[in-house]
């Protein structure tokens, strides 16, 4: 198909953590994007996602690697691209006129910018909003503005960080709608769309190709080639069927089964980042729903995006509360029995799981063979980011604190940064 006009190149990612230690955003990627794509990037939180879609346009240099347009090698931010985010990043001292003349690039005449202004606001349907300031927009015109801005460019490639994420179902599906219009005619020169979504059926909806990515590191776990034909219906059972293989692959990655005897490394496992009042929401979302859910139907639920809700059900399986089979969370009869359990007795039940877990017998051991009875968190965080480089060691820390705590296990004097036990016994 000739040059493609993005091409990336063993691409990876470190990021210095604290004590030293690197934590591996993106290893070895390797992708090609053909002109006139549209490209979704699908995957959980932490697959670095919002990574990958800066290292394309430049605003993130690899720390190893290369990213090429038209077959040239891309040494600084692309000025062919722009970026809509998700929190519409607008200022709000500038009226919706004033935000999207920021994208002009370039030194043009006064008379010539007005025009280019005015064009992409009839094009994007912001008439009549020319001099509102950001506090009188809603959201879904909020993200009008961020459109404009980007489009007003009249870039090549169009880039989106999640884009619709923050607005409801109705604005979000106009929106879309009208990015794929745009992207069809070719308006403004644009021929090629990345997004960077959560949202299997958006993806699905919108993109050629999907980008699936793992996490952990972050790396391709599949690409998949979308051969649906425009415009796509979202009830078919094509659309249907497309969306539940790209589900299985996603979800087999996120979620794999966890073998009866498991080898002595894969027993150290890292504790899911979620907080116990999470898993408690979680589960009494699955009590009013009989106790099944499907995973992008919890995700709903607990209003949290697919990355999180995993990581919250994960940690809930962890502890013996929830199942994971293929799509599914579903209760245990230990975490119906947690959930309707007055205070007390949930602590207790908490307490009884969380000292199953290999992670926290560690630590107590590190504890109870300190010189004085504590560590300090620096020595845990150390600790952590030795046994698990490609997990946030500040976050597992949180979440450790967080279970042991509820528990009433470990004590943490946040003004001295001290570890201790509550009861010596494990």
């Amino acid at each position: 198909m000739g040059v493609p006009i993005i091409e990336l190149k063993d691409v990876s990612v470190k990021f210095r953590m604290s004590g030293g230690a690197y934590f591996v955003g993106l290893e070895s990627i390797n992708l090609k994007i053909d002109p006139g794509k549209i490209v979704a990037i699908l995957g959980p939180s932490g697959a670095g996602k919002s990574t990958l879609l800066r290292i394309i346009t430049g605003l993130l240099k690899p720390t190893s690697g290369s990213v090429y347009y038209k077959g040239k090698l891309q040494l600084g931010v692309n000025e062919h691209m722009a970026m809509v985010f998700q929190n519409f990043a607008l200022f709000p001292w500038k009226t919706v006129s004033e935000n999207i003349a920021l994208g002009i690039k370039e030194d043009i005449d006064p008379e010539e910018k007005k025009k280019l202004i005015a064009n992409v606001i009839d094009m994007i349907g912001l008439e009549g909003f020319e001099d509102v300031y950001p506090r009188e927009l809603s959201g879904g015109m909020k993200q009008r503005v961020g459109f404009a801005r980007a489009l007003v460019s009249k870039p090549e490639v169009l880039c989106m960080d999640e884009p619709f994420s923050a607005l409801d179902a109705l604005t979000a599906e106009n929106l879309r709608e009208e990015i794929l219009d745009i992207w069809s005619k070719g308006i403004s020169g644009l021929t090629n769309v990345i997004i960077v979504t959560h949202n299997i059926n958006e993806a699905v909806y919108m993109a050629d190709d999907i980008v699936i990515l793992t996490s952990n590191p972050g790396s391709i776990k599949a690409i998949y080639h979308n051969s649906l034909p425009f415009p796509r219906d979202q009830k078919s059972s094509a659309f249907l069927k497309t969306v539940d293989t790209i589900y299985n692959v996603l979800t087999a990655n996120i979620m794999p089964d966890i073998p009866e005897i498991p080898s002595e490394k894969e027993k150290l496992s890292p504790i899911p980042h979620a907080g116990v009042s999470e898993i408690i929401g979680l589960l009494e979302v699955l009590d009013d729903n009989k106790g099944q859910l499907d995973l992008f139907d919890l995700s709903d639920e607990i209003k949290r995006d697919f990355g999180t809700t995993i990581s919250i059900a994960l940690a809930a399986e962890m502890l013996g509360f929830v199942e994971t089979p293929s799509h599914d969370v579903i209760f245990t009869k230990l975490g119906k029995r947690f959930l309707d359990a007055d205070v007390n007795e949930r602590k207790l039940i908490f307490k009884e799981q969380i000292l199953k877990i290999p992670l926290i017998k560690i630590i107590f051991d590190m504890i109870v063979k300190s010189e004085n009875g504590v560590i300090t968190r620096e020595e845990l965080e150390e600790f952590l980011s030795e046994k698990f480089p490609n997990e946030n060691p500040e976050e597992l820390f949180d979440t450790i604190i967080n279970f042991a705590m509820y528990a009433e296990v470990l004590d943490y004097d946040s003004r001295d940064e001290e570890i201790s036990l509550i009861s010596q016994k494990v």
